[in-house]
Order: C-alpha cells, then structure tokens, then sequence
C-alpha cells in the first residue's frame, strides 16, 4: 500500500496520484505519535560510495563510484518546480498531519533551481552534492581538499531503493518516480535513497597526475545547506581510500 500526502483533512488509502507541478502530492501515514502540526522535515545522508575505480577516457584518468543519498527523516524530501520561462525555481514542501493523522502541506520555500540536464536527457536539482578527494592528515583524519567534481553535482531527485524499511513513515512502494521532467515533482521518500551509478555521466573525480598514495574520498548531500532538513551536520560521507596504479580499494 502507498502512503500518500493531502493538503486537506480528507484521508486517502491507495490512491495514484499524477506528479505535476499543478498536483499537490497526497500522503496518508498509520497512526503513528508524531506531534501534531510538527513540521515532518527529511533528513538526508550521503551513504558509503560503491563501486569505486579508476576509469581512462579521453587522456584522462577518472575516479568513478556509485554515489547513494538516503533520507533517514520523519517526512519526505519532495521538491517542486515552478517554470517561469527562462528559469525552473525549485520549492522544497515541507508536511505535517493534524489530531487525526491527515497529512497536509506546513510549508514551501525556495531551495534552488532545476537545470536540464542534456547527459541525461531529464531535469536536474542542482547542488545536490558534492565529491571531493582529500589528503590524509597527519592524525589520521581528513586533510586538504586535493581533487574535487569541477561543480556541485545536480541529481534527478527520485526514489531508487529502499534502504530504511524500520522507520515508522517508510513505505514500501516507491512514490518519486525517474522520468523527471521539467513539471514533475522530485524527491527521495522516508527510507528509501536516491542512487547515482558509477557508469553515469558526471560520477567521477579527475585524477589525472595524481600520485599513488592512500586518500580521503568525500561525497556530501546538499553542501550548499539549500534544503530544510532535522539535521545539517551528518549530510557527509568521509571513505579512506589506496590508489595504486590503475587500481582503487577501500581501507
């Protein structure tokens, strides 16, 4: 069964809703002891990149992983665009539920914008993360920034897997959809993660010259601090990392 959110005090069960930027999107959650008229805000984490190498294309050497962003929060991520011709504003919306667990929407901000992606052939979020390779300090812990992505990396906002299933909002359909067109809203639902494959454009940092040696990989969410969210300060992911050669593991 899918949970679905509503601006007004109706319930709804198992309904499909279109994802436009004129549909407001509809929840309706179990009867759970969230405060009432709190705001459900997301909390997004940057998971352990996988499937790390080291990639020649085009005279340069590339460092590619799989890039995983989760939302671990008591409400959705959702962003919404509005389209004003020459610019796709993105507005985050923010739920909360009254005395009889009816959802509806607390809030909207502006957070951004939406960029078409022509890579990908769909419309990004941008500033959506970050990577960066770092030196290894002298204690030990992150040093320098050494290599970083060229920009802040944009993402299509969606739901690619489910990695919370215990949360007390997660539900086990996915609601955000791929398609990510320029109407549509995008966003990462209670327990599941928006994952980025090593194989896709943009997934990398260049390496090119860099010496053998052990390093600090980092993918953060949101670095910009852009989106409302119950926790700003756990959104990184910090990997120690052996490049030798042509090879990469994980320490």
């Amino acid at each position: 069964m899918k949970q679905h959110r509503t601006r007004g005090g109706t319930r709804l069960v198992m309904v499909a809703v279109m994802m436009t930027a004129a549909t407001l999107v509809t929840w309706t959650a179990p009867a759970i002891a969230d405060l009432i008229g709190a705001d459900h805000l997301p909390n997004i984490r940057t998971r352990r990149p996988l499937g790390l190498r080291i990639t020649q294309e085009s005279g340069a050497t590339l460092l590619r992983f799989t890039n995983t962003v989760a939302n671990g929060g008591k409400g959705p991520l959702e962003l919404r665009p509005d389209n004003t011709g020459e610019t796709t504003t993105a507005f985050q919306r923010v739920y909360t539920h009254d005395a009889s667990m009816d959802w509806e929407l607390k809030y909207e901000r502006e957070v951004g914008t939406f960029v078409f992606h022509p890579q990908h052939n769909h419309w990004h979020f941008e500033a959506f993360a970050e990577y960066q390779l770092h030196e290894v300090a002298s204690d030990g812990e992150v040093g320098e920034v050494l290599r970083e992505a060229v920009d802040k990396v944009s993402f299509c906002v969606a739901d690619s897997l489910a990695v919370s299933r215990s949360l007390e909002h997660y539900d086990s359909a996915a609601f955000y959809p791929t398609a990510c067109d320029q109407d549509a809203i995008q966003g990462i639902s209670v327990g599941w993660a928006d994952r980025y494959g090593w194989r896709l454009y943009g997934q990398w940092i260049d390496i090119t010259g860099l010496p053998d040696g052990t390093y600090w990989l980092t993918s953060g969410a949101d670095p910009l601090d852009l989106i409302d969210e119950t926790k700003e300060t756990d959104n990184r992911f910090d990997l120690k990392i052996q490049i030798t050669g042509d090879k990469v593991v994980r320490i």
